[in-house]
C-alpha cells in the first residue's frame, strides 16, 4: 500500500509539473501591454513593428508571421521580411460584420496546422520567437496567438501597430493609417507590393 502511495503521489507531482508553463524571457525590444483588453494575448509579450527591425537585424532565429489576407498582401504590400504567410481570418463576402463596416469574418481554423508545415524548412520549433503582424495590431494577430498558445507556442508575440499602423487623429491625413507601423516606421526597402509565387498563400 504505501508503495503503491508513493508511486501515486510521484505521477501525481510530475503531471502538475508538466502542466507548468514556463515563463518566456521578454526581448530587449519588447514593449508594454496594449492598453485594451481585447488586444491583449495568453503570451502576453508585444513589440512595436520598428523594434521588430531591429530586432530582427540583430538575432536572424525570430520568424516574422504576417497573417494578413492575400488581397492586403497583393494591394497594400507586404515585407519580404516575413517568412510565413498564413491569414488568421478569411473575410468572407456573402454578409457584412453587424459591429465592424467591413465584411463578415471566419477565423482560418487551418492556420495551426499550416503554420507547423512552415516550420520545418525555416528550422524554427517551439522555442523560436515568433512574431504576428496584422494590419493594425488590433483583432487579427491576437486569434492567432490563442491558437498557437493552445499547442505550446510561448514565444509568440503581438506587433502592437501592425503593417499599416493606426489612424492619424487630426490634420488633413486624418483617419489615414499612417501612425507608426511597418510601412511608416520602417525602411522602404522593407516592404514592396510584388509578391512573389514562392510566398503566395493559396487556398487549399
Amino acid at each position: 500500500m504505501k508503495k503503491s502511495a508513493l508511486l501515486a503521489s510521484i505521477f501525481t507531482a510530475s503531471m502538475a509539473l508538466s502542466s507548468v508553463t514556463l515563463a518566456v524571457e521578454p526581448s530587449k525590444y519588447a514593449s508594454e501591454p496594449p492598453a485594451k483588453s481585447e488586444r491583449l494575448t495568453p503570451q502576453n509579450l508585444y513589440i512595436t513593428a520598428a523594434d521588430t527591425y531591429k530586432w530582427m537585424q540583430e538575432d536572424k532565429s525570430v520568424v516574422l508571421v504576417d497573417v494578413r489576407t492575400p488581397a492586403e498582401w497583393q494591394f497594400v504590400g507586404y515585407s519580404p521580411m516575413a517568412q510565413i504567410m498564413i491569414p488568421s481570418v478569411f473575410f468572407k463576402f456573402d454578409g457584412v460584420d453587424e459591429k465592424k463596416p467591413r465584411y463578415r469574418s471566419m477565423v482560418n481554423n487551418n492556420f495551426v496546422s499550416e503554420f507547423e508545415e512552415k516550420l520545418f524548412d525555416l528550422g524554427a520549433d517551439k522555442n523560436t520567437p515568433f512574431i504576428l503582424m496584422c494590419r493594425s495590431g488590433a483583432t487579427r494577430a491576437q486569434p492567432a496567438a490563442k491558437m498557437l498558445d493552445q499547442y505550446g507556442y510561448k514565444n509568440v508575440y503581438i506587433m502592437t501597430d501592425g503593417f499599416e499602423g493606426g489612424k492619424v487623429s487630426e490634420g488633413d491625413k486624418k483617419g489615414w493609417r499612417m501612425k507608426a507601423g511597418w510601412k511608416v516606421d520602417n525602411p522602404p526597402s522593407s516592404w514592396t507590393y510584388d509578391l512573389p509565387k514562392e510566398k503566395a498563400y493559396l487556398e487549399k
